[in-house]
């Protein structure tokens, strides 16, 4: 079981993300954001971490979960403070320029709620007009050295999704795999039209600068 600390933290946590929802002023939700829900996370994640130690998790297991190596993890928890694992930058050692964007990691989410939907309410009108589109946006993510497939594939679930936004029942007449799927899918569109145009640039950089390969290597 987790750690009370664990849990106490992911309250707090929990707590600082609603006051932030209910600010309406800029500046003081990124007042919070920054002051508060973005450094907690790390001693949320230090804590997490603890416990998988404590219940005798690999380093391995441990980094692959978190996605960096265990040696920077650990250095980390030697210093004594909280622990961070996203880039503030675009990777160039993975030329995955772009993997922790909000738009990629919806894409993913999304994916995975549509296969839920497919299994549990395959007659349902978000699965029967919007299952094709969504396997060609995941099969549009394998290729992470050039945006534009990834982002045309986005733009078509997103023309999808207002396509038959009319022909879907009102969320509380959803079933709960279709509402979960549409929540996703509004994420989506949100992210799509705010990151589209920062990925391309960052791409756009990357390449001139030799950072990315060619297509052939």
């Amino acid at each position: 079981m987790p750690s009370n600390y664990s849990d106490a933290m992911l309250r707090h946590l929990l707590d600082e993300v609603q006051r932030a929802l209910r600010i309406q002023d800029p500046a003081g939700r990124a007042d919070v954001l920054a002051g508060v829900i973005q450094p907690y996370t790390g001693w949320a994640l230090r804590w997490a971490i603890e416990d998988c130690r404590a219940r005798g998790m690999s380093w391995a297991s441990i980094s692959a979960i978190v996605g960096r190596p265990y040696q920077t993890i650990v250095r980390q928890l030697q210093a004594g403070g909280p622990v961070y694992v996203h880039q503030a930058a675009h990777s160039a050692g993975t030329r995955n320029f772009d993997a922790q964007t909000p738009l990629r990691r919806a894409a993913t989410e999304l994916a995975q709620r549509m296969a839920g939907l497919a299994m549990r309410d395959p007659d349902s009108v978000t699965n029967i007009y919007l299952r094709e589109p969504v396997l060609r946006l995941s099969d549009a993510q394998v290729k992470v050295t050039d945006p534009a497939p990834f982002l045309d594939a986005t733009e078509a679930v997103v023309d999808a999704k207002n396509a038959v936004a009319d022909q879907v029942p009102a969320p509380d007449a959803m079933s709960e795999w279709e509402r979960s799927a549409w929540e996703v899918l509004d994420e989506l569109e949100a992210c799509c039209r705010r990151d589209r145009r920062e990925i391309e640039i960052a791409h756009d950089v990357m390449s001139n600068a030799g950072m990315i390969p060619d297509v052939g290597d």
